[in-house]
């Protein structure tokens, strides 16, 4: 019993460092780079436990034809609606972190499937991400644009 009880306590607390990794941190350009990279990701692969875990709570979410999304209404439209995103490239990244908050602006070029049809997209946007007290890092607002 003694034999095992070490190696459990060394995984646990290696574990609850790896899912704490941002507490007391300052926010910076690379954990918003990881940030995004989750949430492309968890948008193409259509993940809402992931976009759940990555948007805030107070989340307001722009679309390019005005339409305005609270978090519940943009999990379930990326989980369920008619537009599934296959590849997403962030081109002229643009990311400028102050205090406990970054704002990202860049141009999303993607493939999709619109309905079933083939679509491209490319568009304007611009994030808002916040890093909270327990070290969570959330999108707080999202705006895409035509260009």
């Amino acid at each position: 019993m003694k034999k095992l009880f070490l190696p459990i306590l060394l995984v646990s607390i290696s574990v609850m460092s790896c899912t704490t990794s941002t507490k007391g941190q300052k926010l910076n350009k690379d954990m918003v780079l990881d940030i995004l990279e989750q949430f492309d990701g968890a948008i193409i692969t259509r993940d809402a436990e992931v976009l759940s875990s990555l948007a805030s709570e107070d989340l307001t979410y722009g679309h390019s034809s005005g339409k305005i999304q609270d978090k519940e209404e943009f999990v379930n439209d990326v989980v369920n609606g008619p537009f599934q995103f296959l590849s997403i490239t962030n081109r002229d990244q643009r990311i400028k972190v102050s205090g406990n908050v970054a704002i990202v602006r860049h141009i999303l070029l993607a493939d999709a499937m619109d309905d079933g049809m083939p679509a491209q997209v490319r568009i304007g946007v611009v994030m808002v991400f916040q890093l909270g007290e327990s070290g969570r890092i959330s999108l707080l607002a999202r705006q895409a644009f035509k260009i």
